[in-house]
């Protein structure tokens, strides 16, 4: 592994894997949006349209007796001025009090307590200014220009009243509030702001649809596309096979269905496994294994031996999964008899290797369990055998256990064999499939490729040049193949 996937093992996250993971998930990201989409749409278009009107007033100073001279008329001032500083600062909560509003209840006849009323009004000051804002937010914009006026107008009259002293003496107050704007009926409702709702409500989706697609994505175990693997695993994928019901026959689909499509998909990985395989001793040695069990290796393995076979290639298949032989279950053959026996000297190559279907194709099952699979795997015998089937035969298939189970494959393939791993698709744990990358870097092992199982079956496109036909005889379907050109190509 390079440095960026060692990254990546120890829970590095980068812009690539972010991508990925949207890219993935990209319907839920889009129906997180839609759905965030529909609620701002109906939180916008079902709130009752609000109108804002704004009074305004300004406060100045007012002196309680005449200066004498420039200097002393230049501190009453700044006296003044901070005095009404300190005071604007009350009138947000002044307004919102018994009596500003009350007056205001009862002079416009309205149906309302303070308490309501005090929650659509508000007050503010400027910065830097003696100005007061009065605004008033109602459905009905006369209503609101009403309102506003009328709280400006008494609050002007609660600041600037005239009070007497418990003595007597009569109290000015040193503030006076003059209304410098009268409030309008506004001609549009100041909420809801239909553009900057929508507006939010796309960001907001965008955002929220990637981290559902990243949340989704991390708690999602298993892989679920090609690059989930080869995030992990440094190696091409040479092939993919379709998630059908035709792999789980008895007989290779090359064999049952010639002409079907997952007949073509293993031919397909044949010719890339044959351009990939280097001109090395015991190349021709392919070891299939997978991270964990129920991901198709065995399939494959049948599959692929089947398709050299049917090239006119030599071909020897052995089940060296002797903890759980499936090769004899796979192709339909007798297996208690095979690679156990063969390799403890309890029988001859000549009774435990079988032909199957041509006389090029031989099967070596994997026999009865009768010592521990790890010391039977790695004996001499067992090497000596690999190295004479090399010489013997134009490709070996060698099936093993998933490395989760044993490490058998890399055990082979430590030996020069080349290691083909497959992966299964909604199967293979990441957890897990992490665990193999690591291991097989410990061990300097680069697997010649990958390969895809249970991958979606693509729709055929009628108007390419080809097509499969879907009549079937007694070994299934026969290959039909059509060229749009035929006709144009007699003519001429």
């Amino acid at each position: 592994m390079d440095e960026a996937e060692q990254v990546q093992d120890g829970n590095g996250v980068t812009i690539l894997d972010l991508f990925n993971a949207v890219r993935k998930h990209v319907i839920t990201a889009v129906v997180t949006l839609v759905i965030v989409m529909v609620a701002i749409c109906a939180y916008t278009f079902t709130r009752t349209p609000q109108y804002t009107a704004t009074s305004e007033l300004l406060a100045t100073y007012r002196s309680s007796a005449a200066a004498s001279g420039a200097s002393s008329n230049a501190v009453e001032l700044s006296s003044g001025a901070n005095y009404i500083n300190s005071q604007i600062q009350t009138y947000p909560q002044l307004i919102k009090t018994e009596s500003v509003l009350q007056p205001v209840i009862d002079d416009l006849g309205l149906d309302t307590t303070v308490k309501e009323l005090a929650a659509s009004v508000t007050a503010s000051n400027p910065d830097g200014t003696m100005l007061v804002d009065i605004s008033v937010n109602d459905p009905d914009p006369k209503q609101a220009s009403s309102i506003a006026n009328s709280v400006a107008e008494n609050l002007r009259k609660q600041v600037t009243s005239t009070i007497y002293s418990d003595e007597g003496d009569k109290i000015i107050s040193p503030v006076n509030l003059t209304v410098v704007q009268q409030a309008y009926a506004p001609t549009s409702p100041s909420s809801p702001n239909v553009k900057l709702n929508l507006a939010a409500g796309l960001g907001i989706g965008v955002i929220l649809g990637i981290v559902v697609a990243l949340i989704k994505d991390l708690l999602d175990t298993r892989v679920r596309r090609d690059s989930d693997v080869t995030a992990v695993i440094d190696a091409p994928v040479l092939g993919s096979l379709s998630r059908n019901e035709a792999y789980a026959g008895t007989s290779p689909v090359i064999i049952s269905r010639p002409a079907s499509r997952e007949a073509e998909e293993i031919r397909r990985l044949r010719t890339n496994v044959m351009f990939v395989l280097p001109d090395e001793p015991l190349s021709n040695v392919i070891v299939v294994t997978s991270t964990g069990p129920s991901e198709g290796k065995t399939t494959l393995s049948v599959n692929l031996a089947t398709a050299f076979a049917e090239n006119g290639s030599k071909v020897l298949l052995i089940d060296a999964d002797v903890r759980n032989p499936s090769v004899s279950k796979a192709l339909g053959i007798e297996g208690a008899v095979g690679l156990t026996h063969l390799i403890t000297n309890r029988v001859s190559s000549h009774d435990a290797i079988q032909r199957y279907w041509k006389p090029n194709f031989h099967v070596l099952p994997a026999g009865k369990q009768t010592m521990n699979p790890s010391i039977l795997l790695n004996s001499r015998a067992m090497k000596a055998l690999v190295e004479q089937v090399a010489e013997a035969y134009d490709y070996v298939i060698i099936d093993t256990a998933p490395m989760q189970v044993a490490n058998d494959a890399a055990v082979f393939a430590k030996e020069g064999p080349e290691l083909l791993l497959v992966a299964g698709l909604g199967v293979t744990e990441k957890k897990l499939l992490r665990q193999t990358g690591r291991e097989l870097s410990t061990l300097s092992i680069d697997p010649v490729g990958l390969v895809m199982n249970y991958g979606e079956m693509e729709k055929p496109q009628k108007g390419g040049y080809y097509y499969y036909g879907d009549e079937s005889d007694d070994n299934g379907r026969k290959r039909q193949i059509q060229h749009k050109k035929s006709e144009k190509m007699k003519k001429d």
